[in-house]
């Protein structure tokens, strides 16, 4: 809540009315009026009176927190988010600004705040401007959480910063940040927790966290058989790309969502220059991002939780996938092509 409606609501609690907060205090009933909406604050030196008047701290009256909980961030991501599909995304960045203002050593928030602003480039629209923008300020957001006391956050900020100067072909930097990365760690706490929950039949929550742990895993496996399958194109061994990317599906499959099955082929056909294999399997992507995912189809989905069905995001996907294929010049081979033109005019403007 803001100061003005912790007077409020303080002063409610207390059974006062505004005419009495002002008598007590030696100030007017506007002035406690305008405290309340908004308008103005009390004068620092009324502060410490007015939070004994109504029965409070300092901290609670100002609202002032030394850190924030998952559930704190949780609840400033989703609200930048819908912020940034409702009023664009220059009110959304205004809004990362402001919470990072407010907690400029907050670790984990600094890290969400950047994951968030290169993530809602790929979903919201975004002029050039606006995508160098996010992503320069992302970039100076991880670098800040490099130099806080936290070695979880500083590690996540190091791995994506040295991501980020391998795209960008800063090859000395990015191994500077690979070697201060921990060695991979097999111990994974979620496993003892796993262990402890099946020991004590809590079949539910064992589950939602194996589903958890396995869709992080998929994951995993996905991205390095989408590099082993580009890897085998460069070594000219389209026969063994070809392999990997139909493994790819199979594995895919659980999710029973034809896009995410289709990616590794995709890459594999750009990675090659054919344009009719490119074609046709977007196409199959995109008519899957074109209809509402059913995720209670995949079995992988039985205990966690489940957001209900967003067609925004995926029609905002749709827009970033077509966006981006007819801006990079990986994809430049399919840009006279008439049916890649003919797609780009059905479902930009749909």
């Amino acid at each position: 809540m803001e100061m003005k409606d912790v007077i409020r609501k303080k002063r409610r609690e207390c059974g006062l009315t505004q005419e009495q907060v002002a008598s007590f205090l030696g100030v007017s009933t506007p002035a406690v009026n305008k405290w309340e909406s908004g308008v103005t604050y009390p004068d620092i030196s009324l502060l410490p009176s007015l939070a004994r008047l109504l029965k409070t701290d300092l901290n609670t009256l100002m609202c002032f927190r030394e850190n924030l909980t998952q559930e704190d961030i949780a609840g400033i991501m989703n609200t930048i988010v819908e912020t940034g599909r409702e009023e664009g995304m220059e009110k959304a960045f205004l809004l990362v600004q402001e919470q990072v203002k407010e907690y400029p050593c907050c670790a984990e928030l600094l890290c969400q705040m950047a994951t968030l602003l290169k993530g809602m480039v790929m979903i919201l629209p975004c002029t050039d401007e606006q995508i160098q923008k996010n992503n320069a300020y992302a970039s100076e957001l991880y670098e800040r959480v490099v130099q806080c006391d936290d070695p979880v956050c500083g590690n996540r900020a190091r791995y994506m910063l040295a991501s980020e100067a391998i795209q960008n072909e800063e090859y000395d930097k990015a191994q500077e940040l690979i070697a201060q990365l921990p060695e991979y760690n097999t111990l994974d706490k979620r496993q003892l927790q796993i262990s402890m929950y099946m020991k004590q039949r809590k079949n539910a929550e064992a589950a939602e966290l194996l589903e958890c742990k396995l869709n992080f895993a998929l994951q995993e496996v996905f991205l390095l058989l989408n590099h082993l399958a580009t890897v085998a194109v460069w070594e000219n061994d389209s026969e063994r790309a070809w392999e990997l990317a139909e493994y790819s599906q199979k594995v895919m499959g659980i999710y029973n969502w034809k896009y995410s099955m289709n990616t590794v082929a995709l890459s594999v056909a750009m990675e090659e220059r054919d344009a009719r294999r490119c074609i046709s399997i977007l196409k199959e992507m995109l008519k899957a991002l074109s209809k509402p995912w059913d995720i209670s189809s995949s079995i992988l989905y039985s205990h966690i939780k489940k957001k209900e069905a967003d067609t925004t995001f995926q029609s905002q996907m749709i827009r970033s996938l077509l966006t981006a294929m007819e801006k990079d010049e990986q994809f430049e081979f399919l840009w006279e092509n008439t049916e890649f033109r003919e797609l780009l005019e059905r479902y930009k403007t749909e």
